[in-house]
């Protein structure tokens, strides 16, 4: 039962997590229903934003917030797109939700452009560019470039966008020839035309608008292909009326017209239409001017009946040049202020030039002048403007490509750095390598040389070995000589007397038998010299110290040095383990020689004893000039010192003082053989 709260808290926080991800979900889908409205749906949209920070997972949130995004698309509320994108785009960031980052970007763009902020639109639109790019998804990238080749054509950076839209068919030509991906060929190709319009590249903007006829012509869907289809016709009619071919632009117009769905489907497609008919035809100057008026008052009547500005301020503008043709100034001078008056409410600054230009053709005096001043002013200033906004866009492009090269360049140095680290470490591992195979060398070399060392000196106890064997057996010899000769003889001629004796009782027998008593007693003190001569091993005590003190001599009397060998009485040298024996025997010559090489003694005390312990003890102390344990390196010698005392888990001693000597001391655990 101590359980029970806490499983009932953790019971209560699940189901409450529960109904929080079903509201979520249900106010998703409630925000995604068609049968509400945009205004509806977004409220929706916003409680699932709600229970989604309450979940406090950043991934549920930023989902919510992106159809909120979407809907703020659909429903032109460009200020809350940009508020609720930039929040996009900080969780993205956090999330380094690439695909999410690109998104944020794409609609920050799409805002600022729908407010006319070209310059921070391209930025948000080059990111996106750069980030689809980088996840392959050339949809989004060649969607991105339509937008940013729109605004570059509307800021006159034809080039720019020309190059922008190539870059964006050459994208959608890999993809599926579904309607989404004709369309957009379709929207590329019609740009191409435009731009090369304006670029006075007639016969290509009308090969442009060909190719997006074509493309057109694969849309299995009936309005979205009869849209594209008039604008592309109009587009090539007006294209060919700035070409100064008008019979053609005029018969293209009429065959436009002889659809009979233009005027319900697109009125202002066909005011349009009627309107530049008009112009055309007022441009040949072969046709008269009450059709051509009919056809522009057809064309305002229709726009201002429709409430569309921007076709109603182009047939005004048209209309002013026509009345000032034909020398109606008032009604030219009427035209025009609609035209200039609707150019300034839709901030379409072409259309102010153009009318502030008929205005300073239709009045006279100062007042003309006046208007022709603005009209340099306004054109200047809005040359200055569109040349900084093309600046900002190269700017853009020129650091991005100045990021892109610099990361080009770190990742060649990058790769450079990588290929010296790997020499680096390829040749340390070679010179590591030789290194050690030099030393493995070595240690066998020395490993040999001490191989060999300890077979002369074992030899050498083997060689004295047998002589002590061979003098033992030439003393065994002597004695059974001497008992064989000797005393046995004496003993058999004693034998022999007493035993003629024995049958005799006389008094000189007796005597005699007394003398041979005596001599037998003789005798036996000869059996007991020689039992005594059995006994005692003189020859057992030499071998292994007279090697040691054959190698002290030798080498004392060799470099002049006086000396003093203490061996203590009662070390079982025969009981001790030859590899001590051969290990202690280089030992002392290694110190040895260390003594009259480095240390310029003249006097050398050298001991050997056994302690509490039954270690053996080798002690070695010169009046040489010592050394300073601390800034000492250790030497061959010392080290093979070490190597042998770890041979034999022995322990080394050394105490120097500078000027005054060094004593070394060893202490070897005894194992008998």
């Amino acid at each position: 039962m101590k359980y029970f709260p806490l499983l009932v808290i953790i019971l209560f926080t699940s189901l409450g997590l529960s109904q929080t991800s079903d509201s979520i979900y249900h106010y998703r889908l409630l925000s995604k229903d068609d049968n509400f409205t945009i205004s509806e749906q977004i409220s929706f949209a916003k409680k699932a934003i709600k229970f989604s920070i309450e979940t406090n997972q950043d991934t549920t949130i930023l989902v919510s917030k992106k159809r909120l995004s979407y809907l703020y698309i659909l429903n032109q509320n460009y200020n809350d797109l940009k508020l609720i994108n930039f929040e996009n785009l900080s969780l993205s960031k956090k999330l380094r939700d690439t695909a999410s980052i690109a998104n944020a970007n794409y609609c920050l763009g799409y805002s600022y452009s729908q407010n006319h902020k070209s310059d921070s639109a391209y930025y948000y639109y080059y990111n996106a560019v750069k980030l689809y790019d980088k996840l392959n998804d050339h949809k989004n990238q060649a969607a991105v470039l339509v937008n940013m080749a729109n605004i570059q054509e509307t800021e006159r950076d034809y080039i720019g966008a020309q190059n922008n839209v190539i870059r964006a068919i050459s994208l959608f030509d890999k993809l599926p020839k579904d309607n989404y991906n004709l369309d957009t060929l379709w929207s590329l190709y019609n740009t191409l035309g435009i731009i090369s319009g304006e670029l006075q590249q007639y016969d290509n903007s009308i090969d442009y608008h060909n190719k997006a006829l074509k493309n057109n012509s694969g849309i299995t869907d009936i309005n979205i292909n009869f849209f594209n289809q008039i604008y592309s016709k109009i587009n090539i009619a007006s294209t060919y009326r700035k070409k100064k071919d008008y019979n053609n632009a005029i018969e293209k117009y009429n065959n436009i017209l002889q659809d009979n769905r233009l005027r319900s489907k697109d009125p202002s497609s066909y005011a349009y239409v009627i309107n530049d008919l008009a112009y055309s035809m007022f441009l040949r100057g072969k046709d008269s001017n009450k059709k051509i008026e009919k056809l522009y008052r057809q064309a305002f009547n229709l726009s201002d009946s429709i409430l569309d500005k921007n076709i109603k301020m182009t047939v005004s503008l048209n209309f002013s040049a026509y009345f000032q043709s034909t020398n109606q100034l008032d009604s030219a001078a009427y035209y025009s202020a609609i035209a200039y008056n609707s150019g300034k409410d839709l901030k379409d600054y072409k259309t102010i030039l153009k009318a502030l230009l008929q205005r300073s053709k239709i009045e006279k005096g100062e007042p003309s002048k006046e208007y022709l001043f603005e009209y340099i002013k306004l054109n200047d200033s809005l040359l200055l403007a569109e040349r900084a906004v093309r600046n900002k866009f190269m700017k853009i492009d020129f650091e991005t490509a100045e990021i892109k090269e610099e990361n080009q360049q770190m990742s060649r140095q990058r790769l450079w750095l990588i290929i010296i680290s790997i020499g680096l470490l390829g040749v340390l591992f070679f010179l590591y390598v030789i290194k050690t195979q030099r030393e493995k060398n070595k240690e066998l070399l020395f490993e040999r040389q001490q191989q060999k060392t300890n077979e002369e000196i074992y030899n050498l106890m083997l060689s004295q070995q047998d002589k002590i064997d061979e003098a033992r057996s030439l003393e065994k010899n002597r004695i059974s000589k001497d008992i064989h000769d000797g005393i046995l003889g004496k003993l058999f001629g004693v034998r022999l007397s007493l035993d003629g004796l024995n049958l005799s009782t006389t008094i000189e027998a007796t005597q005699k038998r007394s003398v041979y008593i005596t001599e037998l007693k003789n005798i036996e003190e000869e059996i007991r010299k020689v039992s005594h001569e059995l006994n005692s091993d003189f020859i057992g005590k030499s071998g292994y110290l007279d090697i040691v003190k054959t190698l002290v001599d030798s080498q004392m009397t060799a470099y002049d040095i006086s000396y003093k060998l203490d061996i203590q009485e009662g070390i079982n040298w025969d009981a001790l383990d030859n590899k001590i024996k051969i290990h202690v025997y280089r030992i002392l010559q290694e110190t040895m020689q260390n003594t009259y090489k480095h240390a310029k003694a003249t006097v050398v005390d050298i001991s050997f004893h056994l302690n509490d312990n039954n270690n053996l003890i080798l002690s070695v102390s010169d009046n040489g000039e010592g050394f300073d344990l601390q800034k000492a390196k250790k030497g061959i010698g010392l080290k093979n010192i070490d190597s042998r005392m770890q041979e034999i888990n022995g322990k080394l001693i050394i105490d120097s003082i500078i000027s005054k000597g060094t004593k070394i001391t060893i202490s070897v655990p005894i194992l008998e053989n």
